[in-house]
């Protein structure tokens, strides 16, 4: 097979309305991006992922999009969006950006006209959306059409009086699903679609693309998930996209799919498919809830850490796709914790060793990986201390949900410290001055306290820190070829060790990590005497003991 240029990618994720404020009005923008485009390509990357810039009412922070063609007033307009086209490609860099296919904002021309009746163009974008009659029970109380509850919590049902009818919205009440049986509203998003190929972008990152298929029966069911999401039929709908868009434009597509089988994986992204180039799958992403906790349950239940499982995970979908496909390797996004916060220690003692860690763990594995803004820079979960700090939509459902099942006021704000998306979405921490450099107008949500010690600028001129690590690890990656690595884990249901061997184009790497805070001792290390240490984020002191968090990455010639 010929090499493709996305096999070959560092993506680098920018969540623009946090990343850099070039304005002084608190968001981060589009001309930001581009300030900082150098420092992008300093650590290595070469793709930067933006998170979506369209035109939208920030309920979901630009996943609630309500005009696909306009760029958001908060990030600038579509002149600026053309200059960092220009100034990325000028650069080196690709620039790939989130497509949303599942909804659109509640305030889309589309939507505005499908709820009410008296609008001219009602006939044509009502059945743009998915709507379903209210069901009546014999005493004449209207109820909701089903029990499906909406991932952002509550029903995935909301109540339009113009068209005495329910519409469907399996996120917020503000973004409804579009009806993806419409032949006219695939016609529509694919002239959208092709609109942006055209003005230059160089892929996308397709967002929720396993919920496009519903059941149409609408069934009862508690949750509902299996019945809009990963349903066959959506794979039509993306190998139409597929075939039509992404492959003939040599795009670099990346579609969002948790829960995917080993199959279905190869479905979306094997190198046979006509779907996307590659998947992200969240299998290693909340290795630590604890299913007994009942007062804030779900994802929001921090437990323990079971490294098997986030071990087990990556080892899986690194087989899943060797030499049948590209795999994606990344700790986290804008939907999860820090990962330094997560599964590292965000305690002043044990922060850089952890997240170094962290980073040796991961960036020595085959396939591409995705960087998130600040992981560079060990940044960490917000630490705010009122409930209005927070800023997603998300986390004042789920505080109520929180109330109602018995939890205190602190116990709800612990578990929205632990777990919110806000952790990952605070400003980027560039320097140690007012609001960490990212504006210096109060930001649109409050900067970190611990970007005095945890910022670009004092990690830049520091050869042993955070950052310097990752771009260390990202050169190594591109001059031994580790995208295409052979691995072996060792070691896979052992409570602490993260062990591994990688084969480059020019070295045998073995990467051992204690993924633990606790001293780990190991008496059978994969290491012989032709191994050299190579790197470490500790001064080791035995062969065979591992200090908290300790990491070491040996290495041969082949």
């Amino acid at each position: 097979m010929t090499r493709k240029w996305w096999q070959d990618a560092v993506i680098y994720q920018v969540y623009l309305r946090s990343f850099n404020d070039s304005n002084n009005d608190g968001i981060g923008d589009l001309q930001g991006v581009i300030e900082k485009l150098p420092y992008i390509k300093s650590l290595g990357a070469n793709t930067v992922w933006i998170s979506p810039h369209y035109d939208s009412p920030m309920d979901d922070n630009g996943y609630d999009v309500r005009d696909f063609f306009k760029v958001s007033e908060d990030y600038g307009d579509l002149d600026d969006f053309k200059a960092l086209l220009d100034s990325a490609h000028d650069q080196g860099i690709k620039i790939i950006i989130d497509l949303v296919l599942n909804h659109t904002s509640d305030e889309h021309p589309w939507f505005e006209a499908a709820k009410d009746p008296a609008h001219p163009k009602h006939e044509k974008y009502h059945d743009y959306y998915i709507w379903q009659p209210p069901k009546d029970m014999t005493d004449g109380v209207q109820t909701l059409p089903t029990n499906w509850r909406s991932w952002f919590g509550g029903p995935v049902w909301e109540y339009n009086a113009l068209t005495h009818s329910y519409y469907l919205h399996i996120f917020s009440k503000k973004m409804p699903d579009l009806n993806w049986r419409n032949k006219n509203m695939i016609q529509d998003m694919m002239a959208m679609i092709q609109w942006w190929i055209d003005l230059g972008v160089d892929g996308f990152r397709v967002d929720a693309s396993n919920h496009l298929e519903k059941n149409w029966d609408f069934p009862d069911a508690y949750p509902g998930y299996e019945h809009f999401s990963s349903l066959p039929k959506h794979h039509d709908y993306l190998k139409l996209l597929g075939e039509q868009l992404f492959f003939p434009n040599n795009l670099m597509t990346i579609g969002e799919s948790g829960g995917a089988s080993p199959k279905e994986a190869l479905q979306y992204a094997g190198f046979d498919s006509k779907e996307f180039n590659m998947l992200i799958q969240f299998g290693h992403c909340w290795a630590d809830i604890d299913d007994a906790n009942h007062i804030t349950p779900g994802k929001w239940a921090k437990g323990t850490i079971n490294v098997p499982h986030i071990k087990q995970s990556l080892a899986h979908w690194i087989n899943v796709f060797e030499d049948k496909g590209q795999n994606t390797l990344y700790w986290h996004n804008h939907d999860h914790p820090r990962v330094v916060s997560h599964y590292g220690s965000d305690t002043f003692k044990t922060h850089e060793i952890s997240a170094k860690m962290l980073a040796y763990s991961l960036y020595l594995l085959p396939g591409t990986p995705i960087i998130y803004q600040g992981e560079e820079i060990g940044m960490t979960n917000v630490d705010y201390q009122q409930l209005n700090d927070f800023r997603d939509v998300e986390v004042y459902t789920e505080y109520a949900n929180f109330i109602q099942l018995g939890a205190t006021h602190e116990v709800a704000m612990q578990a929205l410290r632990d777990r919110a998306r806000d952790n990952a979405r605070s400003p980027m921490q560039w320097d140690n001055t007012l609001h960490g450099g990212f504006s210096e107008y109060t930001p649109w949500m409050a900067t970190n306290q611990n970007k005095d010690f945890i910022n670009v600028r004092q990690q830049e001129n520091d050869k042993n820190s955070i950052l310097n690590t990752y771009r260390n690890l990202i050169a190594l990656r591109k001059s031994e070829d580790l995208a295409f690595a052979k691995t072996q884990f060792y070691d896979l249901d052992h409570a602490q060790s993260f062990h591994y061997q990688s084969k480059g184009k020019y070295h045998t790497y073995v990467v051992i990590s204690n993924f633990s805070d606790q001293t780990m001792v190991l008496n059978d290390l994969k290491i012989t005497d032709d191994y050299t240490l190579y790197l470490s984020n500790t001064r080791a002191q035995e062969r065979n003991v591992f200090k908290p968090y300790e990491a070491r990455i040996y290495r041969k010639k082949h």
